[in-house]
């Protein structure tokens, strides 16, 4: 079963993709898909699921979703390029909350474009890095996304 903030954001994707070559379309397209889809998560729940939550105020650096029942962090890279090194910096922020919040993050859904975003994280040393992370107590996965 999809978890309903993964299939909010396959919704918002669907919507709102548009076309356009220009880095500034594609830049407003992206954040318009993710105000939809923190939207959508907000009103599935607000009392459970809060966006942009502050990791620490000096990082000025915020979880997208956080599903404070089952303590799951949900990240959306709109676009698949560079999902790697996104997908980096998510675990990172989960890491360092976990460090100093007495409330644990247990998992972490990182969602992203399908096409590219699959291309940079099924690999070997993506997959590798969620195992290990998996053998240190935080689940891990990936939600892919695509248009149409």
């Amino acid at each position: 079963m999809v978890h309903p903030i993964v299939q909010a954001a396959r919704e918002a994707f669907k919507a709102r993709v548009m076309a356009g070559s220009d880095v500034s379309t594609h830049t407003r397209n992206a954040q318009a898909i993710a105000k939809a889809w923190r939207a959508a998560a907000f009103d599935l729940d607000p009392s459970r699921y809060q966006y942009d939550v502050p990791v620490r105020p000096e990082f000025d650096q915020r979880i997208d979703v956080l599903d404070q029942e089952e303590m799951c962090a949900f990240e959306f890279k709109v676009s698949g390029k560079n999902a790697t090194s996104e997908f980096y910096r998510d675990v990172v922020k989960v890491l360092l909350w976990n460090e100093r919040h007495e409330k644990k993050i247990e998992k972490l859904v990182f969602i992203t474009e399908e096409t590219w975003g699959r291309r940079y994280l099924d690999t070997p040393m993506p997959r590798a890095f969620i195992h290990f992370l998996q053998s240190h107590g935080l689940a891990v996965e990936i939600e892919y996304v695509r248009a149409g």
